[in-house]
């Protein structure tokens, strides 16, 4: 069913900032945060084809997650993410565990704040910076926080499904005692999975 290796069905759809009519299309930052928990072939899926739009790729994971879930370890995500990122291009794939220091307490992060962040430590101009999200984010743009603002100073780049596969699926799967078919498995993380087997419900 799923098929990490061979040509990408689809896409990456480049959406430039609003004030940045007439500027070229490529972005110098392309910024994909989630809860990579954990990350699978699915999200290197689309960090190689962000790489072919944007200079570097920043992979933020989540330090606390939007709805209260409870996540894997903050620090043993951002190790994976490293591993990752020196694997497939060190110097154009980062981690950067910047939400753990904008909101060391208990809040969620907005984009348009992480994206402003960002801005500020880069120095780059915000119409060369995009948010990297799926169809279906991209679909309830409207409802993020200072949508409008986004849209106007950001790009984003909005990537297709290529790879049927969700965190939750390897999740569940390994709390019931299942083995993960291979093509789920990255190689940084498929030695420390054995985090999930505990309760499910402590993941959902």
């Amino acid at each position: 069913m799923i098929s990490v290796h061979g040509e990408i069905s689809r896409g990456m759809r480049t959406v430039p900032a609003e004030m940045a009519a007439g500027q070229s299309p490529a972005f110098a930052l392309a910024v994909y945060g989630g809860a990579f928990d954990p990350p699978h072939p699915g999200h290197e899926s689309v960090i190689r084809r962000a790489l072919r739009h944007a200079e570097r790729v920043a992979l933020v994971p989540s330090h606390r997650h939007a709805f209260g879930k409870r996540m894997a370890d903050f620090h043993l995500r951002c190790r994976w993410l490293e591993r990752l990122a020196e694997r497939m291009d060190g110097q154009r794939v980062y981690c950067e565990p910047i939400e753990a220091r904008l909101a060391p307490g208990d809040a969620a992060i907005y984009s348009i704040d992480l994206l402003d962040a960002l801005q500020r430590c880069s120095g780059l101009p915000s119409t060369r910076i995009a948010l990297l999200i799926g169809e279906d984010n991209e679909a309830q743009l409207e409802g993020f926080e200072r949508a409008d603002e986004l849209r106007r100073r950001y790009g984003r780049l909005v990537a297709g499904e290529s790879i049927a596969l969700h965190s939750s699926m390897i999740r569940q799967r390994l709390h019931q005692g299942l083995p993960l078919p291979e093509a789920w498995c990255l190689a940084e993380v498929k030695e420390e999975l054995h985090c999930y087997a505990r309760s499910i419900d402590e993941y959902r």
